[in-house]
């Protein structure tokens, strides 16, 4: 196994008082994400969605879930 890609994002407060923390994901991941699908970055963004899961472990761990017919209404 390879070392993993480690860099530091700085996080920002958006939203109805700082409601909402953005950090960005790197653009090396969505190309990966896209290209393993078949996908130009473009289409990826419209076809996908980047979920969270948290709480049940320390941190938090990313990944990527289609976007149903319903979810884009």
């Amino acid at each position: 196994m390879s070392e993993p890609y480690e860099k530091e994002y700085k996080m920002r407060a958006t939203g109805e008082d700082g409601l909402n923390i953005v950090v960005s994901i790197p653009r090396m991941v969505i190309e990966k994400q896209a290209k393993a699908n078949g996908m130009t970055i473009p289409e990826f963004l419209e076809k996908f969605k980047a979920v969270a899961q948290f709480n049940s472990f320390e941190g938090v761990h990313y990944y990527f879930k289609p976007v149903t017919e319903s979810q884009n209404a």
